[in-house]
């Protein structure tokens, strides 16, 4: 009976610990999604006291809205950017700097600098070295005697959304790095050093012993990679604001300039939906994929 009794009071006060987290997530997370998708079948505009019932009629005319189709257009390319630009990047400077020289940590502060720097700071830094006249990038090109192919980089809608990507490759690549560096020296300095003593190269090295090793780095680098593609936002608003012509709109923008400009809450709504299924059809496979393949590791 005593037993039973500390059980109890054990599970209580598990119970009670767990009361506050469980009811921050429902009111911050599952409320507002619920709360979100009522929306989305509703027209209002925001200020209005009644909601228009509408049905899926949102989500339908956004299918056919050339501003929303681009939009998922970008946050495609977005996609395949992240996967695998700033991955390979970080990659690579992790590999490089994986020594014991002296001053390589001067390296490593330099390369990681970048991501501890506010997004509204590296965009409003980027839109200076795009300036068409007197940034840095038009400046070199003038002095080698190629003003006549100076580009619009922030003002063309062929290349808008590639410039925006080069500025976030500076940024994000730190974050890569760091992950990929705390693997590295995470690794059994053993198997690599038994590797060598058998003369195994240092192409092999790297493609049968680290690499598989940091599969677990590769998963969480590529897992956040998978979620920000989908939700990025602030680097285009801060550069763009999603133009020339919305022609480097992503679905975050559009859901933004629908709610809060258009004043269409409703297709907002819809469009935050929309930008939810997407995430978990590109992130949620993969994530189980990836997970299984490192249960299989560790077995």
């Amino acid at each position: 009976m005593q037993a039973l009794d500390f059980r109890t009071r054990r599970n209580l006060t598990y119970g009670l610990f767990l009361l506050l987290p469980v009811v921050l997530y429902l009111a911050a997370f599952i409320y507002p999604m619920i709360d979100t998708f009522i929306l989305s079948l509703h027209s209002w505009d925001g200020m209005s006291f009644d909601r228009t019932y509408v049905g899926f009629s949102n989500y339908a005319e956004l299918l056919h809205t050339p501003r929303t189709q681009r939009a998922l257009i970008n946050n495609l390319q977005w996609l395949v950017y992240f996967v695998f630009a700033p991955t390979l990047v970080g990659l690579g400077l992790a590999l490089l700097l994986d020594t014991d020289v002296k001053g390589a940590y001067v390296f490593r502060t330099i390369f990681f600098l970048p991501f501890t720097i506010t997004t509204v700071a590296v965009a409003s830094a980027w839109r200076w070295l795009y300036r068409p006249t007197t940034g840095l990038f038009s400046s070199i090109m003038a002095s080698l005697g190629l003003s006549a192919y100076i580009p619009n980089w922030l003002g063309d809608p062929q290349i808008v959304t590639y410039c925006i990507m080069a500025a976030s490759l500076w940024a994000w690549s730190g974050f890569t790095f760091l992950i990929y560096f705390a693997g590295l020296r995470s690794l059994p300095a053993e198997y690599i050093e038994a590797a060598r003593i058998d003369g195994a190269s240092p192409w092999t090295i790297l493609t049968k012993i680290k690499l598989p090793l940091l599969l677990p780095s590769t998963i969480v680098v590529l897992g956040i990679a998978g979620i920000d593609s989908m939700r990025v936002f602030d680097i285009i608003w801060s550069m763009t604001q999603g133009g020339p012509f919305e022609s480097s709109y992503v679905l975050a923008v559009d859901m933004y300039q629908t709610s809060f400009a258009r004043f269409q809450m409703g297709k907002g709504a819809a469009i935050a939906v929309y930008l939810l299924i997407l995430a978990a059809i590109v992130v949620m496979p993969y994530i189980y994929y990836m997970s299984s393949q490192v249960e299989e590791i560790r077995d």
